[in-house]
């Protein structure tokens, strides 16, 4: 593999770092998702108003296993519960926000309770996994407050926001980036920095769906994208604003670190949600890896791709926020 750097635009763009060749680790994975989960959300698309079990999905997830040197425990937020996850190797005052992704459908206590325990491990740092309401019981909106509602919480334990990172991935990288949205509106501090895999960013699908990279992605069909938001429009509850991060004001948000795959569905929202970031005077970087598997860094155990990719989110951190606590001199 090999990296070169560019502004995919011009030399006010964000800073872009490609990662090119593939590992037959991530191709194997790459077929086995076309012939399984792909297929299955495609069936999805054309029946998601039925009563589909949602909740059971998230149970598929025990069968991965946290980081044995990472303990957890339950947090109960006003509306939602959460995890927090802290590792042996704790040495840091750092908090990560996370926040799941799963189409705001799907997830919580154990699909991604693997990869985040990993991020808690290499950083060192307690990461508190928000288990927002989703739908179809709850409304997007729902989801959007209960992130908030996650920051207030760590500032309320006496968190600096300069310690405190919002994360994500694909529908909770949305949520990372509309939470600072909300935050700036809020009148609250900023936290420290962002980093969304893979997020969604567009309401507007008509780029992302007529992109070849829409046929070349492993996980979403076409298909799935149109009913996903009609899904959002149909739990809303007529208030639901559809907030598109990547076309509105984004001025004032912390550094940004954006990664997803150059062959899957949202590659293009990942690159039009960092170029507006740096239109936007953010200090925005967007890496890509030469994968069409969604939010490939889940896979950071068995390929040498996506332990990469976790390795430069934790290399990020720690360079916007640094590991080890300082200490105030006496």
């Amino acid at each position: 593999m090999s990296d070169f750097a560019r502004s995919p635009i011009n030399s006010s763009g964000p800073i872009y770092t490609h990662t090119s060749g593939r590992t037959p680790q991530l191709e194997a994975i790459s077929r086995l998702l076309k012939v399984s989960v792909k297929p299955f959300l495609w069936t999805w698309s054309k029946t998601w108003f039925l009563p589909w079990p949602t909740g059971l999905v998230d149970h598929l997830g025990r069968v991965l296993a946290r980081d044995a040197d990472v303990e957890t425990a339950a947090v109960q937020l006003p509306n939602c519960s959460a995890q927090l996850y802290s590792p042996k190797n704790l040495d840091s005052d750092r908090l990560v926000l996370y926040f799941h992704g799963g189409a705001f459908l799907v997830g919580g206590n154990h699909l991604h309770r693997q990869m985040i325990s990993r991020f808690s491990t290499e950083l060192a740092t307690r990461v508190l996994a928000v288990g927002y309401r989703k739908m179809p019981r709850h409304s997007l909106l729902a989801a959007m407050d209960d992130c908030l509602d996650a920051y207030r919480y760590a500032l309320s334990q006496g968190i600096s926001p300069d310690r405190i990172v919002f994360m994500g991935d694909s529908a909770g990288g949305y949520l990372a980036l509309v939470a600072a949205m909300q935050t700036k509106s809020a009148g609250l501090p900023m936290p420290a920095a962002i980093v969304a895999m893979s997020p969604l960013t567009d309401w507007d699908h008509t780029t992302k769906v007529e992109a070849v990279t829409a046929g070349q992605c492993a996980v979403l069909p076409r298909s799935a994208v149109a009913a996903f938001t009609r899904a959002v429009r149909r739990y809303g509850d007529g208030s639901v604003e559809l907030i598109s991060p990547s076309q509105s004001e984004l001025t004032g948000l912390p550094p940004t670190l954006i990664q997803a795959g150059s062959r899957e569905m949202l590659y293009p929202d990942a690159v039009a949600v960092a170029e507006r970031l740096a239109q936007h005077d953010v200090s925005c970087e967007l890496q890509t890896w030469d994968t069409n598997v969604h939010v490939f860094q889940a896979a950071a155990s068995i390929a040498p791709e996506a332990a990469h990719a976790v390795r430069s989110a934790v290399a990020f951190i720690d360079r916007i926020v640094h590991r080890v606590q300082r200490r105030e001199a006496s």
